[in-house]
């Protein structure tokens, strides 16, 4: 069933690389979990997620993103993780059932046996990720990654400090320049990168299993050689003069800048958010997901891929900027009866109820004939037997 969606994603890498002529050209494997809450107690494999009263699924997923402008493209691989199983789309065994920081190096490697094209694959986390040890080892296997990093100790042109402080530094140097045109909580902002270079020095620290005497994860240091990265420093600033920052972000990378500059890891962070839209598009947005009411978890996964692979093949049409693809755009939304503001007359949600809609009309179709269904209106609603 993830056949068709890598098919996709590999048509995409190659036409990104033609299209970049000789130049270095990047996808985003863009890697998040969302858990799965249901109210109904039929699921039996259901498991413990934060505490003894939540409970359900953990759906791990990477979407692949286009670097260039944050087109979603399709999910490279999905996870569903219940009591008893992880159900995935890969081959061969399931990864095991660890935490998610853990899962991450796996994920970065299956997607590169994948063979998903001649673009360079850059791996987009959330802060959760942040973490030295997990970095080496990203580094060691020749992974590029870019993380949302924690107010950590680095060493900057030799000396300990925060990345907070070389923040400050950045800013009171004016070495911030505006990166462009951005949106926060959906009202206009303007994006401004800095960029400096840092060493992670100092030992990772792993959990032992045990616990100290206050009931605390005892946790051990793991020495390891220093690792050298670009702190990128993103601020979302409004357009009004003397206000304040709307956000600012702390950006960890290897990407080498003959890849992407600072501006464009900024913006390649912007785009990490097109996976909370998908989570959103599956949870609330017509799905309704944890409304669904099959038995157990595989069941769940079956139905959501096909849920995905909806979705990937309406991103592609709102891609598309042929005529045919615009006159039936416009069908979908008129068939879905969803309002939409004028600026923003097409939207991934109502193009997918369109569809519904289409589907169940030509079904409909298929079984009776115009001519009869014709018929069955004048008989039973005259009313609206007319054009």
């Amino acid at each position: 069933m993830i056949e068709p969606l890598l098919a996709r994603i590999r048509a995409e890498s190659a036409a990104e690389a033609a299209a970049a002529k000789g130049r270095p050209a990047a996808q985003l494997a863009v890697h998040d979990w969302s858990t799965l809450h249901f109210a109904h107690d039929s699921k039996a494999d259901r498991m413990t997620l934060t505490h003894a009263s939540d409970v359900g699924y953990d759906l791990k997923t990477t979407l692949i993103v286009r670097a260039r402008d944050g087109e979603p493209i399709a999910p490279a691989e999905v996870a569903l993780r219940t009591a008893d199983a992880v159900h995935t789309t890969r081959a061969g065994d399931a990864p095991a059932p660890v935490c998610h920081i853990d899962q991450l190096l796996d994920a970065m490697n299956h997607a590169r046996d994948l063979d998903l094209g001649p673009a360079t694959l850059v791996h987009v986390v959330d802060r959760e990720a942040d973490s030295i040890g997990h970095w080496r080892a990203w580094a060691a296997a020749d992974h590029i990654a870019l993380v949302r990093g924690d107010d950590r100790r680095v060493l900057y042109g030799g000396v300990e400090t925060s990345l907070t402080a070389i923040a400050a530094e950045l800013k009171s140097c004016g070495r911030f320049r505006d990166a462009g045109a951005a949106k926060f909580h959906g009202r206009p902002a303007r994006r401004f990168v800095a960029e400096a270079e840092v060493v992670l020095h100092k030992p990772a620290k792993r959990n032992t299993g045990e616990k100290t005497a206050g009931g605390h994860k005892k946790k051990e240091e793991v020495p390891g050689p220093p690792l050298t990265l670009r702190l990128v420093v993103c601020e979302l600033r409004s357009d009004k003069p003397g206000s304040p920052t709307l956000a600012r972000w702390l950006l960890l990378t290897n990407a080498p800048p003959e890849l992407a500059d600072a501006a464009t890891i900024a913006e390649w962070y912007y785009f990490r958010w097109n996976i909370e839209d998908m989570h959103k598009l599956l949870k609330s947005a017509g799905w309704e997901l944890e409304g669904w009411l099959q038995r157990d978890g595989l069941k769940i996964f079956h139905k959501l891929l096909l849920a995905l692979a909806a979705c990937a093949s309406i991103w592609e049409l709102k891609r598309r900027n042929d005529g045919q693809a615009e006159e039936f755009r416009r069908l979908l939304m008129t068939l879905s009866g969803r309002q939409t503001k004028r600026a923003r007359p097409v939207t991934v949600s109502g193009l997918l109820a369109g569809l519904w809609v289409l589907q169940a009309s030509l079904g409909s179709l298929a079984r009776y004939g115009p001519g009869q269904l014709q018929a069955m209106l004048e008989a039973n609603l005259p009313l609206f037997a007319g054009p």
